[in-house]
């Protein structure tokens, strides 16, 4: 009993830290849509393989309240733009061509700081359907010992939610992954 519920606890943290994360990003995607947007030209790339996944950065430059700033730009959810395969470099070149000019976010308290774009729906999709999953998989595991509920009734209670997750999962990636996406205009607009 105290090792299922030890495993419970320690299983909901990390599904309360997904959640977590979850509510930054919701809340760095709110404030980026009042930061100042500029033009940026597109310098260089960089990949960065980690633990087996591929991370894409994108070095730009642009002028922000009068001085020139070159950084390198991530996704702002550190996840990689495009996929995390041999062709992610490809698809960030079609994005965003070497000389191009983009649309940025730049943070008004950082202006070091700058997005290409906000915090990726799928992604916070993903991170919240595991922090769920992860919180199902401690009730189903705890449930049967500390509320006295039959095990089969909590086994049918985290297929449920496991099938509930993987659904969003997949409808998720699949608007983020669907072929021909429109992307959003990268032109600089301009008023009057």
């Amino acid at each position: 009993m105290w090792s299922a519920l030890l495993f419970a606890v320690g299983v909901t943290a990390a599904g309360l830290h997904l959640w977590r994360l979850v509510w930054r990003y919701l809340r760095l995607r709110r404030a980026m849509r009042s930061w100042p947007r500029v033009a940026a030209e597109v310098l260089d790339y960089h990949t960065e393989l980690t633990r087996g996944s591929r991370r894409i950065d994108v070095q730009l430059r642009y002028l922000h309240a009068g001085r020139m700033y070159e950084v390198w730009s991530r996704s702002p959810t550190r996840s990689a733009y495009g996929r995390a395969d041999w062709q992610a470099e490809r698809q960030v070149a079609a994005l965003y061509p070497r000389g191009s000019a983009q649309q940025v976010f730049v943070n008004p308290t950082s202006p070091k700081e700058a997005f290409l774009e906000l915090p990726e729906p799928h992604m916070l999709g993903m991170m919240a359907g595991g922090g769920t999953l992860l919180i199902a998989l401690a009730v189903a595991v705890a449930a049967p010992p500390v509320f006295g509920v039959d095990q089969e009734i909590a086994t049918l209670g985290f297929m449920l939610v496991l099938a509930l997750v993987l659904t969003v999962v997949a409808v998720f990636a699949a608007v983020a992954l669907r072929p021909g996406r429109r992307q959003p205009s990268r032109e600089p607009r301009t008023s009057g």
